[in-house]
């Protein structure tokens, strides 16, 4: 198998396995946010702390990904292996957020919908789309710190690039700024629901580019005729993507 072929693979395999943490997890938040039945204050301590358990779990999934995916990348660029980091150190939400007030604000966004005329039914489905990419931003945070992370603790990186997701559509967003490389020391931008990854660009080895086929070369062409990306600074997300 070829360098390119192998970096394929590995890209390919990473998002898969990304999208499947992704979807199970939150699956299991979203289940337990629509049985609650009643969504009254009562209902907080039955519903936030173990959210917050479940997320924190599949953070933890998340970052041994990320390090396992840096780790094949490295040998397959340079021949050994990445640095190891520790864990316990990876932040998730910029300046302290914890987890169980996260999960507490979907019974806020309840309660504020109901409050402006919605029935239950739609202000509680209005919040579990919101539920929904909290989970999936919380897991996209600690992807991206772990890189993050892992980059910092390299010498021989001189930078990254953005590596889109494998599922079959990307936001233009995501799309034209996987088209620039990064400096060492940059927080990659996210925004909610991103999938995206980083590929680290080495000193030494070999930074040959993975192929592209004829989808995404589609979306960067769309991209570049219809969007404008901007980087704003989120207090719980860092660098944030936005159209400007």
């Amino acid at each position: 198998m070829t360098l390119v072929a192998d970096l394929d693979q590995a890209r390919r395999a990473q998002s898969r396995t990304r999208q499947q943490l992704r979807s199970n997890l939150v699956r299991t938040v979203l289940a337990m946010w629509r049985g609650l039945g009643s969504w009254d204050r009562k209902d907080i301590p039955r519903f936030a702390p173990r959210a917050a358990r479940l997320v924190r779990a599949g953070q933890l999934q998340e970052a041994r990904l990320t390090l396992g995916y840096l780790d094949r990348v490295s040998r397959i660029r340079t021949g050994r292996p990445s640095p190891t980091v520790r864990l316990d150190r990876v932040p998730g939400r910029a300046n302290g957020i914890d987890l169980q007030d996260v999960y507490t604000r979907p019974f806020v966004w309840t309660w504020t919908e109901m409050g402006q005329g919605k029935p239950m039914a739609d202000a509680v489905d209005l919040a579990a789309y919101r539920l929904q990419r909290s989970v999936e931003t919380d897991l996209e945070l600690v992807g991206r710190n772990t890189a993050h992370t892992v980059i910092e603790a390299d010498r021989r990186v001189i930078g990254y690039k953005r590596v889109l997701s494998d599922k079959p559509n990307h936001c233009d967003l995501c799309v034209l700024a996987s088209t620039n490389t990064y400096k060492r020391g940059d927080l990659m931008p996210i925004h909610p629901a991103c999938g995206c990854t980083v590929e680290p660009l080495y000193l030494d080895g070999s930074n040959a580019e993975a192929s592209i086929d004829r989808r995404i070369e589609e979306a960067y062409e769309r991209a570049a005729r219809n969007t404008r990306i901007a980087v704003s600074d989120h207090g719980e997300y860092g660098p944030y993507l936005q159209a400007a």
